[in-house]
């Protein structure tokens, strides 16, 4: 019996493999900025959520040290027994500040934050309203939820209008939204969004992993789209991407606050964050609140790797970010487009089903890519437009 259990997953696994959908680790030796060091070799790093460079500062690399010789490396327990340090209530603290918003609540990771929250909002009675490119830690926590769930079409408003309207909700409703998309680098319509909530009285559940520090002179997408934050709108945020650090954040009311300390189950049954984790995250949070000249960096390569792109005439997405896709039509193409690029020490590695229905190399551009950087990005993206205006099955 075990030895057929096991040749059912080592078929599944080949069957993977056959399909070009089989993945692997692919862990980096070292790196600094946006060089990175694989099996002994020197690459360019554009697969990156960094993207203010600010995993290595060196004052939020100071900050995660001198908190490890206060507290130590782990928090050892969680935040309602003894895993919480002061420098946990400054951010907090501080993130209220930076999102306008009453309260704050860290918590370990974005996927948990979502997984966490969303069930502890979306109960019994309920109806969640989530955008079908939301992503995967939301759809889970809307599976994970007692709600009923109603999918619409991406960023289609009128299509949310319809179902909102032909809905029979005898609890809440609640919208939910990426606020940048990870894989195709769109903004979603969050002041629409936002009306529509007033004229339906939901709630707005804001996932602004990636609008965070690049969006809104960096305070995200609120500040991005001049809308205020009040209690009918819930953001959840991370410090893994801009911040450079780990962990998630959720910015509301003090009501809705001291509900999850008291509900979200990833927060109460979860170690605490590593004060050294922490005290990065509120260092990269200062440094974005007082200093804009990583965000006017990131924006200026991101308009010039938009532009390379755009005269090679290479497919991608109605991108507005510095997210920005190359899209083929199979998976074969993309991965042989991967390691076109890797050819000329490009890091980007190909995405595919079921993370996104049509393959693609997702670049992501920070502050710390160079000019050098970027001029060996052109360089080998016009190879790439080459090979493909051959014919060639790349």
């Amino acid at each position: 019996m075990p030895i057929k259990f096991f040749e059912i997953f080592e078929e599944k696994l080949e069957e993977l493999k056959k399909n070009y959908l089989y993945r692997s680790i692919n862990d980096i030796d070292s790196k600094t900025t946006m060089e990175i060091i694989i099996d002994g070799k020197k690459f360019i790093n554009f697969a990156s959520n960094d993207y203010l460079g600010l995993s290595q500062h060196p004052v939020v690399k100071q900050a995660a040290i001198e908190a490890i010789k206060i507290f130590g490396v782990g928090a050892g327990a969680s935040r309602l027994l003894s895993g919480g340090t002061i420098i946990h209530k400054k951010l907090e603290e501080l993130l209220c500040e930076f999102k306008n918003t009453q309260s704050s609540l860290i918590l370990n990771s974005g996927y948990t934050a979502n997984t966490s929250l969303i069930p502890s909002i979306a109960q019994e009675n309920d109806i969640i309203f989530s955008d079908e490119l939301n992503h995967a830690s939301i759809i889970d926590g809307c599976r994970l939820s007692k709600a009923e769930k109603i999918i619409y079409k991406h960023c289609e408003l009128e299509d949310l209008q319809k179902l909102l309207k032909n809905s029979n909700c005898k609890g809440k409703k609640i919208i939910i939204t990426d606020t940048v998309f990870s894989m195709d680098g769109d903004i979603a319509p969050i002041k629409e969004l936002y009306e529509l909530c007033k004229n339906e009285e939901a709630l707005l559940y804001l996932d602004d992993a990636h609008g965070t520090g690049v969006l809104g002179d960096g305070f995200g997408a609120l500040r991005h789209f001049k809308l205020n934050p009040d209690e009918s709108i819930i953001q959840m945020g991370t410090f893994s991407k801009a911040l450079g650090a780990f962990g998630a954040f959720v910015c509301s009311s003090s009501t809705l606050i001291n509900w999850f300390i008291n509900s979200a189950r990833g927060f109460i049954f979860s170690t605490a964050l590593p004060p050294s984790i922490v005290a990065s995250a509120y260092a990269s949070l200062k440094i974005i609140k007082e200093d804009k000249s990583l965000i006017k960096k990131l924006w200026q390569n991101t308009l010039q790797v938009k532009e390379i792109i755009n005269n090679l005439e290479l497919k991608t997405t109605n991108t507005q970010t510095p997210i920005i896709p190359i899209l083929f039509e199979d998976i074969e193409s993309a991965k042989n487009a991967s390691k076109l690029l890797q050819d000329f020490y490009i890091y980007a590695p190909l995405i595919r089903p079921p993370t996104v229905k049509t393959p693609r190399i997702r670049l992501t551009v920070t502050a710390a890519h160079t000019l050098e950087d970027i001029e060996r990005l052109k360089e080998a993206l016009k190879n790439l437009q080459g090979q493909i205006g051959m014919g060639i099955k790349i």
